[in-house]
């Protein structure tokens, strides 16, 4: 089982939004994406997490690592520029 809690304690936010866009053909919409910092405690390591997200997704978005269709719940997708995060190769966290 995958410890998300230890991911998004330990791991920079950008690497963990590539994980989760990640790990679905048709990506994550931004509303789970939220909900999923929400749940693992991101508010523990990030004074204001949603805010940093929607930052850290926009980033990722400029450098072509995922993009969106811009549109209520649909999914951040693969970009040409995806890469898997490292700790995704080091098979942290449980991760198989």
């Amino acid at each position: 089982m995958i410890d998300f809690d230890e991911m998004v304690k330990n791991e920079d936010m950008a690497d963990v939004i590539l994980f989760l866009v990640g790990r679905w053909e048709d990506g994550i919409g931004y509303p789970t994406m939220d909900l999923f910092f929400g749940r693992h405690k991101a508010a523990e390591k990030y004074e204001s997490y949603n805010i940093k997200l929607i930052r850290e997704t926009k980033k990722l978005e400029d450098s072509g690592q995922i993009f969106s269709a811009k549109t209520y719940g649909t999914g951040c997708k693969k970009g040409p520029n995806w890469k898997e995060p490292k700790f995704v190769t080091e098979k942290k966290y449980g991760i198989t």
